[in-house]
């Protein structure tokens, strides 16, 4: 059952069902049932071992949730669409996050579900690379290396963003970004050829995230560094390597150098401390501006309750058009996890999801503070857990709610690592031993 779990979840990851299904034309169906398959696990615990149904507070504040979505959608000005939007959290959200916290319950589980995570984001950072040298044009591989725009760098040499098995750059640079702490967790508590494969992995992911040409991720790992360097889990050291492999990755790749350096600009002109302001900034920029501050407009139009689950898109132009910046024409997305879910589900909404993440880090924080001294393996994991949610919801200030899957693994591997034993089970397991080995040495000065 482990290895089915594990693999499962690399299928998951590597959106293999959805490539299927979009790409080479397999039925609905099939996409729909994978995830499904991690009931057997779960239904082998529960109907032959007898064991009870995990349940963690997570996965219960994650029920309330939805329970906000769900009455939300029954005011919503379309409310089929938007109760269409629950059902997607419901089943590819909570009910996910659910089979994975109880069909990965052991240690052994954890570990391997974590390697297959990081095991897919290095098949699709192998991906990129190949694309990098045979033609990404060329060579799609079978729908599992998707292209999307062109950039040109200052010379006007051209390159192709990258999209991965996702079809969309952003969001395939915030997936891979995510696998960074878990992969490196990995390999830190990893020795010889595991340790080597493992920082492999990270560098191959690293490099499919970077082809991507996403500005929002390095954003994301900046705003990162704080919290690992916090939880001990990088050193000043290796933040000096890191930011020096950084530097020759962007010299190597010129049009992302740009971007990057772009941000700094950007910020600058959205504060007013360009002569030319805002104006002078990329189109992307204005516009996404545009479409957070039509968000806003309709969070304060209803700010309680939301507009309804996915209809902050059809407010887009009437609110555009009041805000300024980059207007365009027919739907748009918020491009704000945040201003997405309030303006849509209200501050209820917003507060109710804020729950889902505070429990969540505070199991991972109890668990790290538990395998710190006795299980680096698990310590590994549950830092590379912690830091890649902080990657996830900071890349999520730039990318709106897509691909709830992918937030939903990782809140389902954070609760099945949080919910290892760790020290506390090994002090009882160490206080029993010594208890009846004094009860025995007490009985054999008895008979003697």
């Amino acid at each position: 059952m482990i290895f089915l779990s594990a693999f499962v979840l690399f299928l998951i990851y590597l959106n293999a069902p959805a490539v299927a299904v979009r790409v080479h034309g397999a039925p609905f169906v099939f996409a729909a049932a994978v995830p499904m398959v991690l009931a057997i696990p779960v239904a082998h615990r529960m109907l032959i071992r007898g064991e009870p149904l995990r349940f963690p507070r997570v996965l219960a504040v994650s029920v309330g949730l939805l329970g906000v979505q769900f009455l939300s959608a029954l005011f919503s000005a379309r409310p089929f669409e938007s109760l269409d939007l629950v059902e997607t959290w419901a089943l590819e959200g909570v009910l996910l996050a659910l089979l994975i916290a109880n069909a990965v319950r052991t240690r052994d589980e954890v570990r391997a579900a974590a390697l297959a995570v990081v095991s897919a984001g290095a098949i699709m950072g192998a991906i990129a690379c190949l694309q990098q040298l045979l033609g990404p044009a060329e060579w799609p591989f079978a729908g599992f290396g998707q292209l999307a725009s062109e950039i040109a760098d200052g010379d006007g040499r051209v390159a192709t963003r990258l999209a991965g098995p996702i079809g969309e750059t952003n969001r395939f640079a915030q997936i891979m970004a995510v696998l960074l702490p878990i992969g490196a967790g990995i390999a830190l508590a990893s020795r010889g050829a595991a340790r080597v494969a493992a920082w492999v992995a990270v560098c191959l992911t690293a490099a499919g995230m970077a082809f991507a040409f996403s500005r929002g991720v390095i954003v994301a790992l900046g705003l990162a560094v704080p919290v690992a360097l916090w939880i001990g889990m990088l050193r000043w050291r290796q933040l000096a390597l890191a930011g020096l492999a950084a530097v020759v990755m962007l010299a190597a790749m010129p049009h992302y150098a740009e971007r990057v350096l772009s941000i700094g600009t950007t910020i600058a002109q959205t504060m007013g401390l360009e002569p030319a302001g805002l104006r002078n900034s990329d189109g992307a920029v204005r516009g996404r501006l545009t479409e957070m501050k039509s968000a806003g407009l309709l969070f304060l139009e209803h700010p309680v309750l939301g507009a309804g689950p996915g209809m902050a898109p059809y407010a887009y132009e009437r609110h555009a058009g009041v805000v300024g910046g980059k207007v365009r024409a027919g739907t748009r997305r918020s491009h704000n996890l945040y201003l997405q879910l309030a303006s849509e589900t209200g501050l209820v909404g917003l507060a109710a999801f804020c729950l889902v993440v505070l429990a969540s880090f505070s199991e991972l924080e109890r668990a790290r503070k538990r395998f710190v001294s006795n299980d680096r393996a698990l310590w590994g994991i549950v830092c590379g857990l912690e830091l890649a949610l902080v990657i996830s919801l900071a890349s999520s200030l730039f990318l709106h709610a897509a691909y709830v899957r992918y937030f939903w693994v990782l809140i389902g591997l954070a609760t099945a690592a949080s919910a290892q034993p760790g020290a506390p089970a090994l002090a009882a397991f160490l206080s029993r031993a010594l208890r009846q080995t004094a009860e025995r040495l007490r009985a054999d000065e008895a008979r003697a």
